[in-house]
Order: structure tokens, then sequence, then C-alpha cells
């Protein structure tokens, strides 16, 4: 191709290799629509796609959000209700999602099959460009929010997904926080709006707000086109003009986004956020201060930013951190440095505070900063966290998301303002310019220029409130009421109507000739060997070795598999506790912050937890491990392994004042988790009634932070005990022949690094120790967990093995057709409920969970109606085969190579072989209806244990108490 020549109607603008993302880049403009397009060459099979439309909303009712859920149900080319689904069910996907930012909303899928690329492709333009919801008011009334009323006499509500998806996130004050820190920041552009949606604003959304919100926004002049990945990229732009864009014509699209004007001095705010009736509000409240800062564009400043981050707050060593932990004004320091702005923010966030504190923390803050940059930033620090930021540059593992994806993101941060798209994928020169800019004094003008000097400023409060919930429950009932009053018989009957309609289109399934518009793949074009997990098993130094030969580009993955069956269950909440500890208090030779300095410096993190495993698909076993994950340049594991041995053997619990630090940063940590993932609780709750292994690993969940809790309330008699319990427990864990350790590493740099761990494991103890018993009560409590969230996350479960069930792959075919069959339709569609869990595992496991739900006993009455739905099941030999092929999606996701070492480890542990993975491969591949509705007597005996977990709102738990053999106050 050459610069400026015209393919299928995009004119090719540059052509640039990048050599940091293994990557040539081709920019090009569509002509006629106006279209950008990025193509990222390159061997990687994982190809990406994403279509980007800039959406700035000028309202809170949530329309770009509402906009991205409905363009995906229904359109000219697929007339179905949701076509999302369909595509879910029956591709080969990699990665299927939209995604609703502050500006933008980005419309992303991911496939290694060609055919299936292309399908993805398709089926997400036509969305966007000719959406059904257009014409169809039912769409919004579904995915936004609709009156619901069923008999006149009956109150009139609200329902909608997104209503209830916004009223789950906008009850968790991390992000509530964020929501009122960008009002605050940003009060006269597109950023002071809540592009989710704010609840007591969506049910202002008009359905000609929202399709005027589409007609404005959804238009190739406005849009960023997105491909990654080896692909015939002649072939893809062809199709993208004759398909699509040949049909638009350039047009002005009013998206330019403001830039805030700069504030004078700094400014205060504060917000309120709801508790539960009864819980305790001191210390409770949130402290933030927030700048704006700089623009995104500016890549070099960002990339500095997010290493000064790491510094000041990031890291044990962090200077400002400490100052603000010693100035006693709260239990725990956060940050947050948001980019994915035209004007990002940078913010310090004081947790378990008070208001009245706000002073001291600015004080303090603005204070500690200027010293830094008096006395100069220290050197060591600095180079740590710069180090840090380079390792995770060059490793470039993003879990489960396809790298092509974050390659995406990070390039629109700079795309979408109309700067430079491959700013933020080059990094080599701005590495070295950052490096020189340690001893010239750059990253001391950073702080004076940016936080010192910059008047734009907000010091915000968030406090705590036991009766905002009320009140807003309140104000909501009270203009329901009011809005019913005021309606005629005729329109309330109209409200009754509109009701039984939607619900009747949401209950009638697709006609076939709407089916089959969804292009499906054969099962010809699935793989039918599994692939292999690359595992030599040998010892070393008296211990199991697992390697794992896979190109790790110079990386080493360790994972130390400690035998913790030694430890009694008395002491198991001070090993979790211990996990929590280990390389972030002082050792024999080094300061804790010393220690955080030197991981920084040489290694690519460490991380301490404990797990059960149950072996193959037998839940009775117990096999508790001690896991210690490390990685590291090859080159420099022999400092990576003296740390370890230093952490391990010589860490110290004698500093009570850091200790209580630590505990505190915990505790609150964990209560931000609960309120993010309180799905999680449930799911450890539920297996704790059944399993060992399950209730091992439920000691960790909740009676752990009952514990930490304690622990504090009797900070010095606790301590004393800690310290008992780590040099009893310590060489415990530690030590012993049954150490097993997974090594994945590059065949070339094997040897190197096995020697360095031979002589590592020569000098851990070997001392031996019985196995403990444990005795956990296995019972089943039904608990219910009050809180202040507005919505549920509802569980029900049980062991099938128990029950007399066995383990076959057609159960992971069940759980697509449920969750994106009975449970999507009745709990999201009907429900309003965000989404749907499934899990049928080797060992037993049955969990059903619901996600930000509105309802309770509604959603456990779904799950008791699934054995039913099952044993009734029946599908065309096209749906089967798509809920198959949507089942090898989840089977066949692309691992990197850390997650393919722990892959090939864990399957080892529990036993399960290559002829295991390859069995339930070829069950799932053979599926048929039969297959399906013989798991119904298994689905009916689960759901008569009568197990179930809850976590949710306060009032409605209480409503049903009923339902719950006991209830507990998570947070008091």
């Amino acid at each position: 191709m050459k610069i400026q020549e015209v393919y299928h109607g995009f004119r090719l603008l540059r052509e640039t290799p990048v050599p940091e993302a293994d990557v040539t880049a081709y920019e090009f403009t569509h002509e006629k629509s106006g279209a950008r397009m990025l193509y990222l060459k390159t061997t990687d099979d994982n190809k990406v796609f994403s279509i980007t439309f800039r959406t700035p909303p000028t309202d809170d009712t949530g329309v770009a959000h509402i906009v991205e859920h409905s363009t995906l149900c229904g359109s000219r080319k697929y007339p179905l209700k949701e076509p999302f689904v369909e595509l879910v069910k029956g591709s080969l996907n990699t990665f299927l999602n939209a995604m609703t930012y502050p500006d933008k909303t980005m419309y992303p899928v991911a496939s290694r099959n060609d055919k299936d690329f292309q399908n993805l492709m398709d089926v997400y333009l036509d969305a966007v460009f000719y959406p059904a919801m257009r014409e169809n008011p039912q769409v919004l009334m579904q995915e936004g929010w609709h009156y619901e009323i069923e008999s006149p006499e009956a109150p009139l509500t609200y329902s909608g997904v997104v209503y209830n998806e916004m009223k789950g996130a906008l009850s968790s004050p991390d992000d509530l926080l964020e929501s009122k820190i960008m009002a605050a920041l940003y009060p006269d552009t597109t950023y002071h709006y809540e592009s989710g949606g704010d609840p007591a604003a969506i049910p202002q959304l008009t359905q000609q707000m929202f399709t005027d919100f589409h007609a404005r926004y959804y238009h190739p002049s406005n849009s960023y086109i997105y491909l990654y990945g080896d692909m015939d990229i002649d072939e893809k732009l062809r199709y993208l003009d004759e398909a699509y864009l040949s049909h638009f014509d350039r047009i002005p699209v009013p998206s330019h986004i403001d830039r805030q004007p700069a504030f004078d001095a700094l400014r205060h705010a504060a917000q309120e956020y709801p508790v539960s009736v009864g819980e305790e509000t001191r210390e409770k409240t949130f402290l933030s201060l927030n700048w704006k800062i700089g623009e995104a564009q500016d890549a070099k400043t960002m990339f500095a930013f997010e290493i000064l981050e790491h510094a000041l707050l990031r890291t044990p060593a962090a200077p400002l951190r400490k100052a603000l932990i010693e100035a006693h004004l709260g239990k725990d320091v956060d940050s947050e440095f948001e980019t994915d702005l035209m004007e990002p923010f940078f913010s310090i966030i004081i947790n378990n505070s008070e208001a009245e504190r706000q002073e001291k923390f600015y004080t303090t803050v603005m204070e500690t900063l200027r010293r830094l940059v008096a006395d100069g930033l220290d050197r060591t620090l600095m180079e740590a966290s710069l180090n840090r930021f380079e390792f995770k540059l060059r490793e470039a593992d993003f879990g489960s998301a396809p790298k092509g994806l974050i390659y995406n993101i990070h390039c629109l941060r700079s795309w979408l303002y109309d700067g430079d798209a491959l700013d933020y994928l080059f990094y080599e020169d701005t590495l070295r310019e950052l490096r020189d800019g340690l001893a010239q004094g750059y990253f001391e003008r950073l702080i004076e220029t940016y936080l010192l000097d910059n008047p734009h400023v907000v010091l915000l409060t968030l406090a705590p409130s036991t009766t905002l919930a009320a009140e807003k429950e309140r104000v909501m009932t009270e203009e329901l009421a009011a809005r019913k009053r005021a309606m005629s018989a005729e329109e309330i009957q109209a409200v009754i109507e509109g009701t039984k309609a939607l619900k009747l289109r949401q209950q009638t399934p697709d006609t076939p000739e709407a089916l089959a518009t969804i292009p499906v793949l054969k099962l010809d074009d699935i793989r039918r060997k599994a692939y292999e997990l690359p595992l030599a098993v040998s010892k070393i130094a008296g211990r199991k070795l697992l390697e794992s030969d896979v190109e790790t580009n110079g990386i080493a993955y360790l994972t130390f598999y400690f035998d913790a069956s030694r430890v009694a269950q008395a002491d198991l909440p001070y090993a979790y506790l211990l996990c929590a500890l280990l390389g972030s208090v002082d050792t024999q030779e080094h300061s804790y912050m010393e220690l955080a300095n030197l991981a920084n410096l040489h290694t690519g993190g460490m991380s301490f937890d404990l797990g059960a495993y149950t072996y193959k698909d037998a839940p009775e076993t117990f096999l508790p491990k001690l896991r210690v994950k490390a990685k590291a340049l090859t080159r420099k594991l022999p400092e990576l392994f003296s740390l370890l041995r230093e952490i391990l053997m010589e860490s110290q619990f004698t500093d009570a004042k850091r200790l209580k630090e630590l505990l505190e940063q915990e505790q609150v940590s964990i209560e931000m988790n609960m309120q993010r993932s309180a799905h999680n609780v449930v799911a450890s709750r539920l297996a704790a009634y059944f399993t060992k292994a399950g209730a091992y690993e439920d000691e960790g969940a909740l009676p752990y932070y009952e514990f930490v809790k304690s622990f504090l309330k009797d900070f010095d008699a606790s301590l004393v005990r800690l310290r008992e319990a780590a040099s009893r427990l310590l060489p415990r864990l530690f030590g012993g022949e049954e150490l097993v350790v997974s090594l994945t590493i590059s065949a070339s740099d094997a040897a190197a690094a096995k020697a360095e761990l031979g002589h590592f494991l020569q000098q851990l103890p070997a001392e031996a120790y019985p196995k403990e018993e444990y005795h956990f009560p296995l019972k089943k409590e039904n608990d219910g967990f009050l809180s202040a969230s507005q919505v549920q996350y509802v569980g029900k479960g049980a062991n099938f093995k128990q029950l007399g069930f066995s383990y076959t792959g057609a159960m992971r075919v069940l759980e697509t057709l449920l969750r994106y069959g009975y449970f999507w339709t009745k709990i999201r569609v009907q429900g309003g409920a965000y989404g749907a869990f499934t899990r049928l595992r080797r060992d037993g496991q049955l969990f059903f969970g619901s996600y930000r739900d509105p309802n309770l006993k509604e959603t456990l009455d779904v799950f008791d109606g699934t054995a039913e739905v099952v044993r009734h099941f029946e599908a065309t030999d096209r749906e089967m085969l798509k809920s198959i092929i949507g089942t090898m999606s989840g089977v066949d996701m692309p691992l990197t190579p850390r997650m393919k070492g722990d892959a090939a480890a864990e399957c080892y542990l529990r036993g399960i072989t290559y002829e295991d993975r390859q069995q339930s491969r070829d069950e799932i591949l053979s599926t048929r209806q039969e297959d399906i509705r013989a798991l119904a007597p298994l689905i009916d005996a689960c759901m008569h244990e009568n197990a179930i977990c809850v976590f949710g709102a306060e009032e409605k738990v209480n409503e049903n108490a009923a339902l719950f053999g006991r209830l507990t106050r998570v947070m008091d």
C-alpha cells in the first residue's frame, strides 16, 4: 500500500512500524463518509475489531449508556430482540461487549476464527448504524426505564436494566465518589454529567431524546474504526466500504468536547452516600483532593504521572502515603489517575475519615509535596517505580482481555481528541527521557506544575447518611404516587397494557426466520483436539517441579504451592492475615520501605494467598495450599529469590504502628471489595455449606473480615497473639518436602532459572510437621446479609456430586443455555437485573446467582423453575449448534504465557489429565437436546436442597426474613 493512495474508498494517510507493540500501523480516512480507521498489522491471530463514537452527554439521564445497551437489541439485517445474546451463544468470540465511557462509546469484538470475526463485525456494524431502537419504543422501556403497574390498584414503579444497574453502581461509595469528583472538577463541560445515568434522572429520558442522541452521534463521520491482528486488510476495507460506509456522506457532527475553564483557587464540595439505618457512621467519611491534570494527548506527561502516582502513593515506600497515614486522617489512603478523558484527573482519597479533618488533609498533602520538591524525590524510589512501570509495559499481560483491545483503548486516549493515535503505543524514547529526567528534577517539576501550583483543585467530602437511601426512596415513591394521581383511568390502563405488551414481547421467542439471520459457524470450524498445556514434571532440590515451556519474552513466572494442611484450623485467620502482611512489614535486613523499593527495582511483583483444591471430581478431597506468586526477568532471578527468602524467613511483626496501619487498610479494602463484588461473597458462602474446600476458602471471606475487625478492637492483646501465631506458623507454611513449584519460562532461559531456583529451595526449612484435621460444620445456614445496597445479589446452590450425580461436559453447554436463555430472559430482561450467573463444576459445585438485582424472592423462584425448563428443553439443531459453539469460545479462550503455566499447574494439582479435558471437550461437542434434558433431575435435586444466600438491601432482605436461617448486618 502506498501513502495517499485510495483503497476501496479509504485513503492511506500513514504507515508506521511500532516495535514496542510488534505491529505496523496503517492510518486511513474514508473519503465519502469521513470515518477514521486504524489498522495494527501483526501476527497475533486473536483479531480485534471495534467501532467507537464520541458521545458526550448533556444531562444525567444516562442516554449514552442506554443507547449502548439498546443498539444491540435488533437491527435492519438482524431483526431479533437480542442479537448480542445470540452472538454470545453461538460465536467463538474471545471478547464481545460494549462499553460506555464519560465521553465515548466503544463496541469491540475479538475472535481467532476468520469467519466468526467477519460475522461479529457485521452484526455490530449493522447494530450501530441501523438499530431497531429507533422505531421500537419497547427497547428503551426494557433497557432504559419504564413505568410498571399490573393493576389499577397497584402502586406505580420504575423498572429497566440500566435503571437497576445504576441503582446498584451508585450504591457503592467508591463509584459514587468518582461521579461526584467529576461533577465538581468539570462543572461547565460534559464530564459534569453521569454518563451511566443517575437513577433520579433516568426517567426523564424520552423516546425522542433517545433517538435524537443516536442520530446525532452514530454516524461514520464521528466514528473511530479499529482493526488489529493477522487478516486480509484489503478484504476488510472492501467490506467496510461496500456494506456500510459508502452509504453515508461526510457530515459535521457536533461531538466536540469543550475544555473546562481553569479554576482560580481551591474549591470545596460536600456530598453524601447511603449506609444502613443501624450502621455506625463514625469514621466512615471519604476525603478526596482532586486535580485536573494536563491533557490526554500529552502521552509523556501521562506516563510520567502514572509513575509519580505509584511512587508517591501506591508502594509501601510511598512518602506521601506514609505522611497521610501518620497524620491519622483515616484508615487507608487510595489514589486514582483517570486518563480516559480529554482532561485527566488525579485524586488522593482518605477512607474512613471525618469531615472535620479535611483541612488537615489538604495541609498535610501540600506540605509534604513542598518538602519532597525542596529536598528532591528519593532516587531509588523513583527508579523502582519507573522499573515497575517499564516491566508492565514490556510484559503486556492483560489477562483474559485481548492484547489488541487494550491497545485500542490506549490509542483512543489521544486519537479521540484529535491527537496522534499511536502516542500511547510508543514508549522506548519516553522511558529514556523519563530515566534521564530522574537526575534533572523532571518529576519534581511535575509536582510543582500539576499539584502545588495548579489552582484547578477540589477538596470533596463524601459522608455517610443513614437517612439518604430512605429519603431517596420516599421522594421517588411520592413522585410516582403523584404521577399516578395525575393520570386518568385511561392513562393508567395504558401503562398496564404497556407493561403487559412489554412482558409479552420479552416472553415471545424470536421467529425461526429472525434467528436464521444470525450467522453460525459449523462444528468443522472448531478444533476437535484439546489444546496442550505444556508441562514437564521433575524434581529439584527434593521438591516437585512443574515446568511449562512457553515463550515468555525473558520473564520467569513462578508459583510456589506450599502445603498449608500443617496449619491448625484455629490458626486459619492468622494464616490469612499473614498472607496480607508478608512483603509489607520489616525483615531482619530491610525496612518495609526498602523492601518495597527492592521489589519494584528487581521484580514484576510478588503475592501471597491461601486456597484449597479438590482432587478432580471428588468434592470430599481437600488440598489446602499457600500460593506464593512471583515474576521477574530471568537475569533478575537472584535478586527475586534473595527477596523471597528474606520475606518468607525473616519477616518481623514487631512494629505495632505499622501493623495497625496495615490491619486498618485491610479492613477498608475488604469492605470496598464486598460492595463491588458481593456476588463473590454469596458464592463463597454457598460453597461453604457443602465442602471442606469451600468452607476453607470462605474462612478468608466474611469470617476473616470479622477477625480483622475484632483484632483492631482489642489491638494490643491481638498483636501478642499474632506474634505467637507467626512464630508458630511461618516454619509450617514455608517448609517441608511437599512443596510444589511451577515455573513458566522459555526453554532457552530454563537452565539458568532452575539453577537459581535450586539454590533458593535449599535454603528453605525442610522440617516435617503433621497434617492437621479440619472440622467444618458444612451446614446450610441460608444467610441473608444486610447492607446499604439498593439492589440484591441472590444465590442458590448445592453440590451435585454429593447427591449422586456425575460431571459431564454437557453441563458447560447447559451453563450457556441458562445464562443466555432462561436466566437472561427471566432475571435480566423481565426482572431488570444487570445479569445472572450459572456454574456447574467438575467438583460438583452448582451455583446460580444474580447481579445488581431489584428482586429477591422472584429470582429464587426463577432458580427453582430451572429444572422444569430443562426437563422440557427443546431446540432446533441450529440452536444446539450455536450453544455448543458459544460454549467452546470460553473453553478455548486464549491464554497468556502466565495463564498457560497456571492452568497446567492447577490441572496437575487436581489430577485433571489431558484425557479428562479431551473427554469433556468431546462431550461438549456432541451435546444433544436429550443430554440437556437428562440434567433436569440433577438441577431438581440441587434446588430441593434449598441452600440460599443473599447479599442485599436491608429492607428487602428483612421483608423476606422467613427465607433465611440467619440475618447478619455486614458492616456495622
